[in-house]
Parts: C-alpha cells; sequence; structure tokens
C-alpha cells in the first residue's frame, strides 16, 4: 500500500492515460519526489555533446487557464574523468603535480572521479559536455508537457530536448523538464542556490596546504540548505546535523557518522583514517548539489567515501578498497541533544526512546531507519552491494542507546545515543584493486531530513513508504523537443 500517494495525489488532463500520452492541457507535473534529485550522463544527452556547462539552461512549462509560461529552473552539470589514484607522497613536504588523485605518482589503478581544478585531480581535459559528465536537478522543479512549436526566450532554437521523469512506483506520476542551449545571457543556476558548501581548511588553501602524506587536517566546512545543516571537521568526520526545516529546533542531534570494525574495536575507526594518509577528490559547491569526495583510510589509501548534498537529503557512498580485513560498521551515533527523540525502523516500527537507556532491539537489518522529535525528522536508507558470495547474510543491524556503555568510545562523545547503523560481522575479502583478486563492497547511506512529524502514528508508514522511493529511482526518457 502506497500511503504517501493514498494521502496526496493528482492527475493532470483529468484521467490516468493522458499522463502516460501526454497532452497540451496538462498544466503541471504530477510527482510526488519532492526531495529527489533526476540524475543523467552526457551519454543520456548527445545533443548537448560538445556545449560549454554554463550554456546548459533548463526549463519548465506550466499552463494556467490559457496562459502558458516557460520557467527557468537551476541545472548543474558535473564534469568527470578517468584518473589514476597515484600513491600517497612519503612526506608532507612533497610536492603535489595534477593528473592523480593524490597528486604523487603517476600510475596504480584508474577510476571515474569527479573533475575539480582545486584539487590534484584537476579539470576535465575535455571543457565541454561528454558521455560521462552528469546534468541533474530536481524533481520539485518539473513542470507540465509543453506544446511544440514553443520556446522559451535567451536559447538557441532547435537546440531543445524533453526529459520525461516518470516514478516506477506510480504510473500515473510524471513532470517535465526541458532543456537547451543558452544563446549566453542565461545562468544555468535560474538565480538560485540550494545547498551552501564552505569547505573550509583551518591551514589555509588545499593544493599547499593539505597533508596527504599524514594528517590531521582539521577543518571548519558546512553545508546548510533551508532544510539542514551538517558540519565536517575532517575526512571522515562528520559531526554536526542540524535540521532546519519548519518546526525544527535546530538542536545539534549528530555525535558523528562512525566506521570501525567492533564496538571494541578502536584500532581502526574515523580518528585512525584522518591521521594517516589521504586527499581530496572534489569539493563542489553548484547551485542543485554540493559533491564532497576524498580517498585515505589507513591501510586502504584508496577506500574513498563520497558525499552528495542536495536540498532535502545527503547520499553517503563509500567503496571499500583495502586487503582483507575482519568485517566493518558504520553507524550513526546520536548526541545528548536527541534525547526525547523516538528511533523507529522497519524492525521497531512502534519505536523506542532515545534517552542514553537500554531498549531491546533485535539485530535483524532494517530496511529503513528514522528518528523524530521537537529537534526534527530524519529518514535513513542504508544498502551495500558486494561480489562476495554470502557477505549480505553476514550483516546485521546495530543499535544502542546506553548512557554509559562498556566499551570505549573510539571518538566524540562518551555514551551511545541511539546509534544505529549496520554491521558486517564476516571476515571481507581483499577489496584493494592493486591485489589479486578482488571483491567490490559499496556502501551507500541516504538521510532524508524533514520537519517535526505532524501525526506520530504515520512517521513509519512514511518512513516505509521513502525509503521504497530511494529502493526505486525516477526514471527519464529523453526526446529532441521542436
Amino acid at each position: 500500500m502506497n500511503v504517501r500517494r493514498l494521502l496526496a495525489g493528482t492527475l493532470a488532463c483529468g484521467v490516468a492515460v493522458t499522463i502516460l500520452t501526454g497532452c497540451d492541457d496538462a498544466p503541471k507535473s504530477t510527482l510526488n519526489r519532492p526531495g529527489a534529485p533526476v540524475v543523467l550522463t552526457g551519454k543520456q544527452l548527445p545533443a548537448f555533446s560538445g556545449v560549454l556547462p554554463s550554456r546548459v539552461v533548463a526549463f519548465r512549462h506550466t499552463t494556467d487557464g490559457s496562459t502558458k509560461t516557460w520557467t527557468q529552473i537551476p541545472v548543474q552539470v558535473d564534469q568527470r574523468k578517468v584518473v589514476p589514484f597515484g600513491s600517497q607522497p612519503s612526506t608532507n613536504a612533497a610536492a603535489g603535480t595534477p593528473g592523480t588523485v593524490y597528486g604523487n605518482g603517476s600510475g596504480g589503478p584508474t577510476a571515474l572521479q569527479y573533475a575539480d581544478p582545486n584539487t590534484w585531480v584537476g579539470a576535465d581535459a575535455n571543457p565541454n559536455v561528454d558521455g560521462d559528465d552528469e546534468v541533474v536537478f530536481m524533481a520539485s522543479d518539473a513542470g507540465g508537457q509543453a506544446p511544440e512549436g514553443s520556446s522559451p526566450a535567451g536559447v538557441v532554437a532547435g537546440s531543445g530536448v524533453a526529459v520525461a521523469v516518470s516514478d516506477p512506483r506510480a504510473g500515473s506520476e510524471k513532470g517535465w523538464v526541458y532543456l537547451f542551449r543558452s544563446t549566453g545571457g542565461l545562468d544555468s543556476s535560474a538565480g538560485k542556490d540550494y545547498v551552501a558548501y564552505d569547505f573550509a581548511l583551518k591551514s589555509g588553501d588545499y593544493k599547499s596546504t593539505y597533508k596527504r602524506a599524514t594528517g590531521p587536517n582539521p577543518e571548519t566546512s558546512s553545508v546548510v540548505t533551508p532544510t539542514y545543516r551538517i558540519d565536517f571537521t575532517d575526512r571522515w568526520k562528520e559531526v554536526s546535523w542540524k535540521v532546519l526545516a519548519p518546526g525544527a529546533s535546530g538542536a545539534d542531534v549528530l555525535d558523528g557518522h562512525k566506521n570501525q570494525f567492533a564496538t571494541s574495536t578502536c584500532g581502526r575507526s574515523n580518528q585512525t583514517f584522518l591521521e594517516e594518509e589521504g586527499a581530496f577528490v572534489a569539493n563542489i559547491d553548484g547551485p542543485v548539489r554540493a559533491i564532497r569526495s576524498y580517498v585515505g583510510a589507513n591501510s586502504g589509501p584508496l577506500t574513498q567515501r563520497t558525499h552528495l548534498l542536495y536540498r532535502d537529503r545527503e547520499d553517503v557512498i563509500t567503496n571499500l578498497r583495502v586487503h582483507a580485513i575482519p568485517g566493518i560498521m558504520d553507524f550513526v551515533d546520536y548526541s545528548s541533544a536527541a534525547s526525547g527523540m523516538t528511533y523507529r525502523s522497519s524492525t521497531v516500527p512502534n519505536g523506542v526512546r532515545i534517552d542514553g537507556v537500554a531498549d531491546v532491539v533485535g539485530t535483524k537489518l532494517p530496511r529503513w531507519e528514522a528518528v523524530d522529535g521537537p529537534q526534527g525528522r530524519i529518514y535513513t536508507r542504508s544498502t551495500f552491494t558486494t561480489s562476495q558470495s554470502g557477505l549480505n547474510a553476514k550483516t546485521v543491524g546495530f543499535y544502542r542507546d546506553q548512557r554509559l556503555p562498556q566499551e570505549p568510545q573510539c571518538w566524540g562523545d562518551s555514551s551511545y545515543f541511539g546509534a544505529s547503523g549496520s554491521w558486517v560481522q564476516a571476515g571481507i575479502d581483499n577489496t584493494d584493486p592493486r591485489s589479486t583478486p578482488t571483491a567490490t563492497v559499496t556502501g551507500t547511506r541516504v538521510n532524508q531530513f524533514l520537519p517535526p512529524a505532524a501525526d506520530k502514528t504515520k512517521v513509519a508508514a512514511y518512513a516505509a513508504d521513502w525509503a521504497a522511493d530511494v529502493d526505486a529511482p525516477l526514471t527519464v526518457s529523453v526526446a529532441a523537443f521542436s
């Protein structure tokens, strides 16, 4: 049962079939995924091959009675390129050179990375849109289907591409975004900025001051949107969540997003990761999203984490690239300021109170998690993919709410407050591409930030529906628009 769509949803043109076939008087988008991004590759948009990213502009079309309107919306082009990782320098005094992630060495494995002229990865050698670049906009900016023969001002005639966006979970929900080449007088941002990312090293400029051989490299970096604020104090240290959505208190509810081998093992954790070798792949602040990507985790110098930060949500993607290890934990430990919030998941939909007092929560891996209170509401969907047979079966859910635990905390405060996530309780094969055979393990955590729930009895149903949306991304079809 799709609870969200039973409570909210509309059809354009009066009947569902016209949404599927299109009609000139479809006034607006019927998509019901306000926080979802739409990401296309340059390969899906061959009409823009060779176009400067700054000339790519986007519009929606709406109809109000006899009035038909084109409205520019923000679109972002993130360039990517294949680049070797290189190798960590032997000392922090070693000079860097462009062309690898580490700015040191030239060989070794390669990967498709976000290009950034302010890191050693460097700008894309092709300054124009090419097949591996990404073009991104928000589903909430989509409109209705535009009649052919019309186009907005300031665009190259005949350059239009219609992107039809559909919800695979609800065939009647659809929206359209139209991409054009600008004649030069339009800004791709459309005068909007959904995400403000301030990458702020205490040492100064990244290329001239970052210690790539051994850390730490303290930061006062932040991402601020109308819905949330996240703070980072180094690579691997995400230490503050403030929900800024209307009605939320704005309290800092996060102690840290944490990784370690086991609850009693601090020999490898986020704290040790940042104290050794590491480098940034990209720090990008665009109108639609921010990108923060880095490598280096002790003896896994190629292990990488990428944060994709949108107006209402954060996607955290972790690529494990390290020798065989005994297991891994990935969990969020809330702060004492989260006291009084309710933790729910697919395994405990009725919830338990976060208060530093132990609760009975099973170890079945949840499909979704949610915390809610006056501080705000946060949904989480965590998944991981692996080529290692049987590893998924050895992954359990982790939950601890204990003010004075017996185990030492690897970093952050001394307590578990609603600490929740996943725990791979089995040996993980080699994932370092510099050695063979090589397994693959990729973890993805999606965090959605929302106002406090008006009806607490519906939090579990809404969170489950949201997680199902995350598992079924919006689909697109692309066609020329004349």
